[in-house]
């Protein structure tokens, strides 16, 4: 449950600076692109998905909390890496400018 609490005292308030268009700097990749690469981007299509990726994050370490079963706390963590798989080719496909 400490591991829920804190994850989610630290992901939601990012989240939500994403999410509102006013952490575009805080997403990997994003601050160090020169202005031509941000160009390629679509902002709002982007920050859905980091938002998106934030806010299953914490959806996953509540899991195990909601069921009050805490063998589902490595199963959580496993999808979590298949999902910022997922994330990342949305990132560069759906995100992107045509």
């Amino acid at each position: 449950m400490t591991a829920a609490i804190f994850t989610t005292i630290l992901l939601v308030p990012l989240t939500l600076l994403i999410l509102s268009g006013r952490g575009d700097n805080l997403i990997a990749g994003y601050n160090t692109a020169t202005k031509k690469e941000r160009k390629q981007f679509n902002m709002k299509r982007l920050r859905i998905v980091i938002g998106g990726m934030l806010f299953l994050t914490i959806i996953a370490f509540w899991i195990p909390v909601l069921i009050g079963n805490q063998k589902f706390i490595i199963p959580m963590t496993i999808a979590l890496f298949p999902m910022c798989f997922i994330g990342i080719i949305l990132a560069n496909t759906w995100a992107k400018k045509k």
